[in-house]
């Protein structure tokens, strides 16, 4: 049997959930991304200490939803899977543009623009950044693979204006030493200029090592 796979594309809702109070004095606009099998609001809750007439944070969640156990229980989201990947990229990167665009016009001109993804929300991350231009201030890739089959030289946002860090807990059992230094081998092929901030943590966002990359900020 011949089976033909053909698209359409579809209007679709998602949520995505705000933190603090966004006015002229918000000083730092943080857009957030969660990592596979989370909802968005895990990484909105390490921010619940941030002044929120300070900071403003803005956290998607990723479009595709399901189950964490068998048939029911908390639902949890995925940016992309192996399936219809290119598809899944392409259809990611525009709904974050399009989401991050609402509030770019009503900050100020001294607001700081952090992205920041956590896992495969930073895998996410560079990959809308290298598909989509973007104006960032600061890119935080936490615990986080940077995609190796893409060249990131060719970005559409440029990569080279952008501060960038990593930052990881050192017993993060997916960053083993092996892991560690590929990755420090796509790092160098692909000429992006990171600091590196590991602290005494797993694999988790640590809301004392956040506190601590806003004072590098």
């Amino acid at each position: 049997m011949e089976v033909e796979t053909r698209y359409i594309n579809v209007n679709k809702k998602t949520r995505y959930v705000t933190y603090g109070r966004l006015h002229e004095g918000t000083k730092y606009f943080w857009f957030a991304l969660h990592g596979s099998k989370m909802r968005c609001e895990q990484v909105l809750y390490k921010f619940q200490e941030f002044d929120p007439d300070t900071h403003f944070v803005v956290a998607p969640e990723a479009l595709n939803k399901f189950y964490l156990k068998g048939f029911g229980g908390d639902v949890v989201a995925s940016w992309m899977t192996s399936r219809d990947r290119l598809n899944e990229i392409e259809d990611f990167s525009n709904y974050l543009s399009d989401l991050y665009h609402q509030f770019i016009p009503q900050l100020n001109t001294s607001c700081k623009k952090i992205v920041l993804g956590f896992s495969q929300g930073g895998t996410t991350l560079y990959r809308w950044l290298h598909a989509n231009e973007i104006t960032v201030d600061v890119l935080i890739a936490y615990s986080c693979w940077i995609p190796e089959d893409i060249d990131l030289t060719l970005s559409k946002t440029d990569l080279s204006s952008i501060k960038q860090y990593y930052t990881y807990g050192i017993e993060d059992q997916f960053l083993t030493k092996d892991r560690i230094e590929m990755m420090n081998q796509v790092i160098s092929k692909n000429q992006l200029d990171i600091e590196w901030l590991p602290y005494k943590g797993e694999h988790k966002i640590d809301k004392e090592q956040l506190n601590y990359m806003v004072s590098k900020i």
